[in-house]
């Protein structure tokens, strides 16, 4: 699995960069989303893949994502991206214990992002990528795993790719497919064993409105 998570990240890392060589000085006015700033709000499914020192089992959860864009150009865009994954009570197979039912921590995500987009008539696809951090908020209930004392915070960077469809002169259609990857500390008591910590992969595909303004 993660030797195909790091071939998808070098394809979308060489698209960023071929994308970067394209005629930049393109003006915010040359595309439909063109010097327009951009309200989305989008909702779907979030994984919280198994690793080895914090979750025995995949966790889905369900993001509600807020994103704030600002078209530089009509190619690129800066975004402000902010995620509360909210989580999902599932079966779990915890191994030796059995299989229990358990829900992860809340989860806020906040990253900071360049979009790289082809405008089109009716459509206009993008990739994306960014940086920030991740907060696994503090629960000790019994359902939780792991159960947490303290709110954990990690950096945390993201990658992916998305369409917009243009509905109307202001409102547009969203879909988005993004891989996100924290790093907790190996300090974080509940990310770690032995003072080791493994990253935590999570994918995300959401679907939502635009506004531009």
């Amino acid at each position: 699995m993660k030797s195909m998570k790091r071939i998808l990240w070098a394809v979308a890392a060489a698209a960023l960069s071929m994308s970067m060589v394209a005629p930049s000085a393109a003006r915010a006015d040359d595309g439909p989303l063109a010097g327009r700033a951009e309200i989305s709000a989008m909702g779907g499914l979030q994984a919280l893949n198994e690793n080895d020192t914090a979750f025995p089992d995949q966790f889905v959860t369900i993001p509600a994502v807020v994103t704030a864009t600002y078209h530089l150009t009509s190619l690129f865009a800066v975004e402000g991206e902010f995620t509360w994954m909210i989580p999902v009570t599932q079966s779990v197979d915890l191994g030796s214990s059995g299989v229990q039912d358990l829900k992860p921590p809340d989860v806020l995500a906040y990253q900071a992002n360049l979009r790289a987009s082809w405008p089109g008539a009716a459509v206009t696809p993008y990739i994306v990528g960014g940086a920030g951090a991740v907060t696994f908020l503090s629960s000790t209930d019994a359902d939780r795993y792991p159960q947490l004392d303290k709110s954990e915070t990690a950096f945390a960077v993201n990658l992916g790719a998305g369409v917009v469809y243009h509905l109307a002169d202001r409102w547009g259609l969203r879909a988005d497919l993004r891989e996100f990857v924290a790093f907790p500390s190996d300090g974080a008591s509940a990310f770690s064993q032995n003072g080791n910590a493994d990253e935590v992969w999570m994918e995300r595909g959401t679907l939502g409105l635009v506004y531009r303004f």
